[in-house]
């Protein structure tokens, strides 16, 4: 198993790397500017640079241990803090946190970057700062959360060219911040960063998704400040992961045949502000990136019952990490 962990620069530090867990020095690493959030198509690597008042994209290609620079574009927008393909890998889409901007960029087979096909302030008419935050492509459909708009936009996609189909509003300061989506059941599972609950989410019909379900993350004798902050699932559909940040714990929920979550034990993290976690090793390990304690733990899950270790396996250090996931690309 290989993984990738990223964040935000620090000087003499590497923001981007690519580790094998028995070895404590990085296969490759580099620093290309605040990559807070990297993503995935075959051979290549997308990496965004989260800025105040613009955003950056970077492609890699993959050979062996080692990537190479292909392209990097700026895009409008401030703190670019998502991006994610589409299946053929014939476009991207971008959350922006600081302005709200979602956009589209054409990506070519080459990985190099195209024209922008879409880029827009996203609201909702209330007149609302606007900060979006994640997306999820769905075959001709695109959906994308807005933390401050408690809201979640569907686009109709054809070739990342979008068309507006429903706005589904959540309950007010909630802040809907990152979602899984679940294709068997039709239910996305959303975190929330504000109210730090799990919302459960019909996604059946994209012209009207419908709430189905609010749960809380936080311990109730919890009497701290604490965010959530990003979800994990497991490949079988049986056990989804919650971290929260202050509290800083990993919630674990069962899911029943019909989608519905029950709490099932709450983890330490090891550490400060768990920004995003991941299942990985055949869903035998989860990482956890602890962004304010400089490190990424590795948990073992129980096959059987979902629950997480006691201790860690593994702590790797890397200078405020926001970013963790196994590196699935084989050559």
């Amino acid at each position: 198993m290989k993984i990738w962990i990223s964040g935000y620069s620090r000087k003499d530090h590497p923001s981007m790397a690519l580790y094998d867990p028995a070895s404590s020095a990085p296969l490759w690493a580099a620093d290309p500017g605040n990559p807070s959030w990297l993503c995935f198509h075959g051979p290549y690597v997308f990496a965004v640079g989260e800025f105040d008042d613009h955003g950056t994209l970077t492609s890699f290609l993959r050979e062996g241990n080692r990537l190479h620079l292909i392209d990097t574009t700026d895009t409008e927008g401030g703190a670019l803090c998502h991006i994610t393909t589409d299946a053929s890998m014939e476009f991207l889409a971008g959350s922006c946190w600081g302005t709200g901007h979602f956009f589209t960029v054409q990506l070519h087979a080459d990985g190099t970057f195209g024209p922008v096909l879409f880029s827009q302030v996203l609201d909702d008419g209330t007149g609302r700062k606007s900060r979006m935050h994640f997306s999820s492509i769905l075959g001709d459909f695109i959906y994308a959360v807005n933390i401050e708009l408690d809201a979640l936009f569907c686009f109709r996609q054809e070739k990342g060219r979008l068309t507006p189909v429903s706005l589904l509003r959540l309950p007010k300061g909630c802040g809907p911040r990152h979602f899984y989506a679940d294709q068997k059941r039709r239910r996305f599972y959303c975190v929330t960063e504000y109210s730090s609950q799990l919302l459960v989410i019909d996604s059946s019909r994209p012209e009207k998704p419908e709430l189905l379900g609010q749960y809380p993350l936080l311990d109730p004798a919890f009497a701290g400040e604490s965010t959530g902050s990003t979800l994990a699932v497991s490949r079988d559909g049986r056990d989804l992961y919650a971290a929260n940040r202050g509290e800083d714990t990993i919630v674990h929920f069962t899911l029943s045949p019909e989608g519905i979550p029950s709490l099932a034990g709450r983890y330490s993290c090891h550490g400060k502000c768990p920004r995003h976690i991941a299942l990985m090793d055949q869903d035998g390990v989860l990482g956890i990136a602890n962004q304010r304690s400089d490190e990424v733990i590795l948990l073992e899950r129980d096959f059987d019952t979902g629950r997480l270790g006691r201790k860690p396996l593994q702590r790797i250090s890397f200078a405020s990490p926001s970013f963790v996931a196994e590196d699935s690309f084989s050559h």
